[in-house]
């Protein structure tokens, strides 16, 4: 195991007078795990150079006031707006019990699908949570693409190999069939529509009474009324 250190002192201030921390360069943050949970402070560049290193899976030594914690990187608190870094909290670990872990994938070679077919790589996983040994915890899983050769082509979940003492934590059948990733078609081009000319002699009218049909009528009508009118005068 390559040895990642870090080191930080016990954290006195809290709530919102933490923001002194912050503007002195440094980070609140906080331990929790095995042998309780308690506060620290941290110097905001040596944690931003460990982090680099260790990311969410490389265990930490942590020092804080000459007492060793074995920690995982467990989350990191932004500011919304700014992005600047609000909290860190670890997770202390014992080196020999299993733990579970984020893992990312890693995408490698290119799918010859895309150059001879115009495909289209779609990542449908970025991650995936396994269980191991702290020591174990591989940094990406690596996912060569090389193979997909045409259109549909997809890695699986359960196609996957692990290192060694790595396994996933998920034995569900329906998981294990979920696609990494997937060769999808070539996105349609879009067609321009063109509006064709009409002429008014195209245009089919609907539900219109032929004209003869209301000349008919209205003659019809004429004639019924008069004879009305005839009948009354006599």
């Amino acid at each position: 195991m390559q040895n990642i250190e870090l080191k930080g002192e016990e954290r006195k201030i809290f709530k919102k007078k933490t923001q002194s921390i912050r503007e002195e360069g440094n980070i609140p943050g906080g331990i929790y795990g095995l042998h309780g949970n308690f506060s620290i402070t941290l110097n905001k560049k040596s944690f931003l150079k460990t982090f680099k290193e260790a990311k969410y899976t490389g265990v930490i030594k942590l020092d804080i006031e000459g007492r060793e914690h074995n920690v995982l990187v467990q989350e990191i608190q932004k500011h919304p707006v700014t992005d600047e870094i609000l909290n860190v909290s670890f997770h202390e670990i014992s080196l020999t019990q299993k733990v579970k872990a984020e893992v990312p994938f890693e995408f490698v070679g290119e799918a010859p699908a895309v150059k001879t077919y115009q495909g289209v790589v779609i990542e449908n996983l970025h991650e995936i949570e396994v269980e191991c040994l702290p020591t174990h915890i591989p940094k990406s899983i690596e996912i060569d693409i090389s193979n997909l050769n045409e259109i549909g082509d997809n890695i699986l979940l359960k196609d996957i190999k692990l290192p060694h003492g790595v396994e996933l934590t998920t034995e569900d059948e329906e998981d294990l069939e979920t696609a990494i990733v997937t060769i999808a078609p070539p996105a349609a081009e879009e067609v321009e529509e063109t509006s064709a000319e009409v002429s008014p002699e195209d245009v089919e009218v609907i539900n219109e009474k032929p004209e003869t049909e209301e000349e008919e009528e209205g003659e019809k009508s004429t004639t019924d009324a008069s004879t009305k009118n005839k009948e009354k005068s006599e």
